[in-house]
């Protein structure tokens, strides 16, 4: 049989090995086979890079779609726009979106459609053409593009608005917290503005009228730390000394703040004048505030009276004419009018105020479709919670959102307290008792419970 010699050199000495030649051919072919799948490896990588797979984009990943609550878009009818198909969403601002899939942010168009690709860990609502957005933990700010016009390399950035919507040079001006000092600045777009201010501020807010509010670290008189407000204007400098304990973004040239337990106006050279809360431009909307009482909450009046008899378990401001509730008996939310009125029923998981006459809405696809049409009308034999519907409601029953449960005995009942019109000689003297001790609460604490408003270009919550 014919033997090859082949030599392995050790450390000290050659030395010999003898192999048959078909062990020789045997340990060729397995290395061959080896090399050849090594190959074809290569080559399949290869494949998966030049035909663009390994540029896929978030949008273009096949991920199994989620099942459970999901969050889309109704109009005043309650009629859905936008199909309940996100994991999370933010309030509509000059045509666009924030949506969020499989946790990954992006924006929508009135449609429902992309504009710009789920690439961001957070964002934050168009504001003056620019959003704020976050990837690995950093912000920055992108255009309607999608183009980054702001590194996102800061620890926060703010909302980007006009310094004066007013003025001629429509110069925008950028909040943003430096990584390092840790303190707010400003960036300027251009390029009609002053230019950047470097950070320095504790917190701010942002323009409008001119100036911003921003504040810096003190003391009170037992030398705890607190924050005091100021304005300044887009040069950075304090053109209304640091003095408010809070302040507001200026509105129609007057912010409202506080100082110590007063209320009071601040116009632009910095005159002030105390105020009554019940006078003011900002915690109004559409001519009531909410207020918060033991049992729930209410809308008043500028006068103070409440402006209907309903309370409610949770309540907001109102948007557009129409303001969410969840009424005390049902774990649902509804719109309703500045009558008290339900205009929408109360169906939903939860809602968000309307904004460019579209409003968030959660609900489960798979068990909401069950119940309801896409315009959010009943489908028969269906019974909603806390509200009045007597095309749906059993016969000698009622369900309204006036705090009855569905079986029409008030939810208050035994408390001292009837939230709904009941007849009776007995029920209305209650009635008026709760009337005149209603009253005496709202006229004492109207203006030490009203809600803040939320300010400016702010969502509502995720």
């Amino acid at each position: 049989m014919c033997r090859l010699k082949f030599e392995l050199f050790g450390r000290n000495r050659p030395s010999a090995l003898l192999l048959d030649l078909g062990d020789f051919l045997n340990l060729l072919i397995k290395d061959m086979r080896q090399t050849i799948r090594s190959l074809s490896t290569i080559i399949v990588l290869a494949s998966f890079i030049l035909t663009g797979c390994g540029k896929a984009t978030t949008t273009d990943l096949d991920v199994p779609e989620e099942k459970g609550p999901k969050w889309g878009f109704i109009d005043h009818s309650g009629r859905f726009v936008i199909k309940p198909t996100f994991y999370r969403v933010k309030r509509f601002t000059e045509g666009l979106a924030a949506a969020d899939m499989h946790t990954r942010w992006g924006y929508i168009d009135r449609e429902g459609n992309w504009v710009i690709d789920r690439d961001y860990s957070d964002c934050k609502n168009f504001s003056a053409g620019y959003a704020a957005v976050e990837k690995d933990g950093k912000w920055g700010a992108i255009n309607k593009k999608g183009t980054v016009v702001f590194p996102i390399t800061q620890k926060d950035v703010g909302i980007p608005h006009e310094v004066d919507p007013d003025a001629e040079d429509h110069a925008v001006l950028l909040p943003f917290k430096d990584d390092k000092a840790g303190k707010w600045g400003f960036f300027d777009f251009g390029p009609h503005g002053k230019g950047p201010i470097n950070p320095q501020f504790e917190e701010v807010k942002y323009f409008n009228d001119g100036l911003c509010p921003v504040s810096k670290m003190s003391r009170d008189i037992d030398g705890n730390p607190i924050a005091v407000w100021g304005y300044c204007n887009n040069k950075g400098e304090m053109v209304i000394d640091y003095k408010f304990k809070t302040a507001s973004v200026f509105r129609n040239r007057v912010a409202e703040c506080t100082m110590g337990d007063d209320f009071v106006w601040v116009d632009k050279i910095g005159t002030i004048a105390k105020k009554s809360r019940l006078e003011s431009t900002q915690l109004f909307r559409d001519g009531l505030a909410l207020q918060e009482k033991k049992k729930g909450f209410i809308y008043i009046k500028r006068d103070g009276k409440p402006a209907f008899r309903k309370r409610f378990r949770y309540a907001d401001n109102f948007s557009e004419g129409l303001a969410w509730v969840q009424p005390k008996n049902t774990s649902k939310f509804g719109y309703i009018d500045t009558q008290g009125e339900f205009v929408i029923p109360p169906i939903y998981d939860e809602a968000r105020a309307f904004s460019e006459q579209l409003a968030a809405v959660r609900v489960d696809p798979d068990e909401f479709f069950k119940r309801f049409n896409e315009d959010g009308t009943p489908k028969p034999g269906t019974v909603i919670a806390g509200y009045d519907n007597p095309n749906t409601a059993k016969e000698g029953e009622k369900s309204d959102g006036d705090g009855k449960s569905e079986d029409g005995k008030s939810e208050d009942s035994g408390k001292g307290e009837s939230d709904s019109a009941t007849s009776g000689e007995g029920s209305d003297k209650s009635e008026k008792s709760d009337d005149k001790a209603e009253d005496s609460e709202s006229k004492s604490d109207s203006e030490s419970k009203v809600e803040e408003s939320n300010e400016g270009p702010s969502d509502t919550g995720e």
